[in-house]
């Protein structure tokens, strides 16, 4: 028999509205019933949200945070069987419920160990493993395919057939287009951020503009296999109208990090999911200095957010939307709803709704800082955080005598 409970006295923000002093009724794992006021007769198991926020738990299509946790310095290799359950506590207490591991396949002898060929392989084979087993949310991998990778070509296609990527995207990292178009603001990237001498960030780029790419041909027959395996497939710093019509004929749902206003604007009138980092809008900027995630806001030019490098961004993102004068329920969507559907999971998660996935958040305010308060997954309580209560001014200066 499944357990029953109702989440009551709630602020419930559903795909189109906020339900004030509203109640979820939870069967197992699944949402049955959404109504105003609250239950006449209240169980032991019910939970009383007191007037706070409740939306669904977050959808995160794009997030590197695996790599920083598999290897925090140089050199520092620490196991996956460690990794993989250390950053999920990290996710849940974050609101993000379902996850898109995003692995960078560069090439075999890349600079950074953690994304070449072999490496970034098996990690999504010990995700894939490991997510079978005991765990607190969904993981699901994203392979970020460098098309400059030429050897790791037919390894792809294998890993699609045996069913061990949940999202594919397609990179061109280039210097002199895409993200790195501005060849100064890339050279003192190379400088700042890996330690390269000027001398040596120069030499890298005019190196890595001769490096070969897969032939159009190639690319198009591993984006059909994906697209006959149902897999989501994204562009990445689409940087030209011209390039998303070779984006469609790639079949692709998603459109990642657009480069400038118009190409984002296009890609969104062609039917893409528009998809942009949550920490370019919560800093204001685009780190590349490339198109500013809040100016796509502006201009209706975004569809979802996804963490990227700073998994804790999404939610401040939807909440400083919100009080910037964003509908909460679409503020929400961009980070719940739309990446569900453009990743073809709407069917079961991604909202609150009778027939869902019960994947809630419940979400109190310190001033305009949102803070999660209980995770659920599957209509079970995953996580919860109980604050201290605020030290009284008498209590201080009991303490410093």
């Amino acid at each position: 028999m499944h357990l029953k409970r109702t989440i009551y006295n709630a602020n419930i923000v559903t795909p189109t509205e906020v339900i004030k002093q509203g109640s979820i009724v939870i069967e197992g794992n699944s949402i049955t019933k959404i109504y105003r006021g609250n239950p006449t007769n209240v169980q032991s198991v019910d939970i009383n949200a007191s007037g706070k926020w409740v939306i669904p738990g977050l959808i995160d299509s794009h997030s590197d945070a695996i790599e920083m946790e598999l290897e925090p310095r140089p050199n520092s290799n620490v196991p996956m069987e460690i990794s993989f359950y250390e950053l999920e506590k990290k996710l849940v207490g974050e609101g993000i419920t379902t996850i898109y591991h995003s692995l960078s396949l560069l090439e075999d002898n890349a600079n950074k160990w953690i994304r070449r060929t072999d490496t970034a392989l098996q990690m999504i084979r010990d995700i894939k493993r490991l997510s079978i087993g005991q765990h607190l949310i969904r993981h699901k991998t994203h392979l970020r395919y460098e098309i400059t990778n030429l050897s790791a070509f037919e390894e792809v296609k294998q890993m699609i057939r045996d069913h061990q990527i949940d999202q594919l995207s397609f990179m061109d990292h280039t210097p002199g287009q895409g993200q790195f178009r501005d060849l100064e603001v890339h050279k003192h990237f190379l400088m700042a951020h890996r330690h390269h001498t000027e001398e040596a960030a120069e030499q890298l780029i005019q190196e890595s503009k001769k490096q070969k790419k897969l032939d159009p041909e190639a690319l198009q027959k591993l984006a059909n296999l994906a697209h006959d395996y149902h897999i989501p497939i994204a562009s990445h710093d689409d940087d030209t109208v011209e390039k998303l019509s070779l984006v469609k004929d790639w079949n692709a749902q998603i459109s990642e990090f657009p480069i400038e206003l118009e190409v984002a604007k296009k890609a969104k009138e062609m039917g893409l999911f528009v998809v942009m980092g949550a920490p370019n809008a919560l800093l204001g900027k685009s780190h590349s200095n490339n198109l500013s995630a809040l100016e796509a806001v502006k201009h209706n030019a975004v569809d979802m957010f996804c963490s990227d490098y700073y998994p804790s961004s999404l939610l401040h993102t939807t909440f400083k939307l919100y009080h910037q004068g964003m509908p909460l329920h679409q503020a929400v969507n961009m980070v719940s709803l739309n990446p569900a559907k453009a990743l073809n999971i709407s069917d079961q998660l991604g909202s609150i709704e009778i027939g869902k996935d019960a994947d809630i958040l419940l979400i109190s305010e310190d001033g305009k800082r949102p803070v999660i308060e209980t995770v659920m997954v599957k209509g079970k309580v995953i996580c919860e955080m109980n604050y201290q209560l605020p030290v009284k001014e008498e209590e201080l200066s009991t303490s410093n005598v």
